[in-house]
């Protein structure tokens, strides 16, 4: 459910909405080209004429390394370019699961479901996380969301071990 309204855009054509996810694909294709050490020193002169623009110390590096990484992994036939059209409706409808899990763990599985069911349909987030809106805020909401669950699952957790990885990766 949470893909198929976050994709509806798509409908009128398979492209990026508005002007800052084309610089967020730019960033993203100038990694897989260049690395990710080229990225941190670089200083792109398309940009904020005439000074040009620090990107890694002006703008979401984790969007751009984040979708980079996730594009090699799972990229297949995709062009980077539809990649990162259908990335914010993908990383959306994950966040559902996360909000399932997290609610879980205090109000059982019925809560979680109607948490994720929320979510899934919450019109302010569907909003800045449809398909081709390829900035920061769905991936912001599913990291954010995901280091609440690892953190207070490891609160919660018995098992010392699992606790601290779990800490630790959120």
């Amino acid at each position: 459910t949470s893909f198929l309204i976050r994709s509806q855009p798509a409908e009128y054509g398979n492209q990026l909405n508005e002007f800052d996810p084309f610089f967020n694909f730019r960033a993203t294709e100038y990694i897989l080209e260049n690395g990710i050490s080229e990225y941190f020193e670089w200083h792109d002169e398309k940009s904020w004429y005439p000074q040009g623009r620090d990107v890694s110390a002006t703008s979401q590096i984790m969007l751009h390394v984040t979708a980079a990484v996730t594009y090699q992994l799972f990229g297949g036939n995709l062009s980077l370019y539809d990649y990162t059209i259908l990335f914010p409706a993908i990383i959306g409808s994950l966040t559902v699961i996360v909000i399932f899990a997290l609610v879980r763990l205090f109000g059982g599985n019925l809560a979680g479901l109607i948490a994720s069911l929320l979510f899934a349909v919450s019109l302010p987030v569907i909003v800045r996380g449809t398909a081709g809106w390829f900035k920061s805020e769905p991936l912001g909401l599913f990291y954010g969301i995901l280091g609440l669950y690892l953190f207070l699952s490891a609160i919660k957790s018995e098992n010392k071990k699992l606790a601290s990885l779990k800490i630790s990766f959120g």
